[in-house]
């Protein structure tokens, strides 16, 4: 139920803004804006992981726009490590 509120509010959205793109469209459009992480291990043990998104091109950042995203802030980089 939650996934079909949250489908209708995306199109609903879209459609105000005037991108009238169907469901199947915003789905491979964004399926390339990637989460990536970076694993390092030191020598010491320690493993440093870095968990970055790719920077989403402008047909992304326009529809992120046009929902009221700010990509930056809602994709942070995140920092972690581990130790032995």
């Amino acid at each position: 139920m939650l996934a079909y509120h949250l489908l209708t509010w995306v199109r609903e959205t879209l459609r105000l803004s005037g991108d009238p793109r169907d469901w199947n469209t915003l789905r491979r459009l964004l399926s390339t804006h990637c989460l990536v992480t970076t694993v390092l291990p030191l020598t010491t043990g320690t493993v440093l992981r870095i968990r970055k998104p790719s920077q989403p091109n402008a047909e992304q950042q326009h529809l992120y726009d046009n929902l009221g995203i700010d990509s930056k802030a809602a994709f942070p980089a995140i920092k972690t490590t581990t130790t032995p």
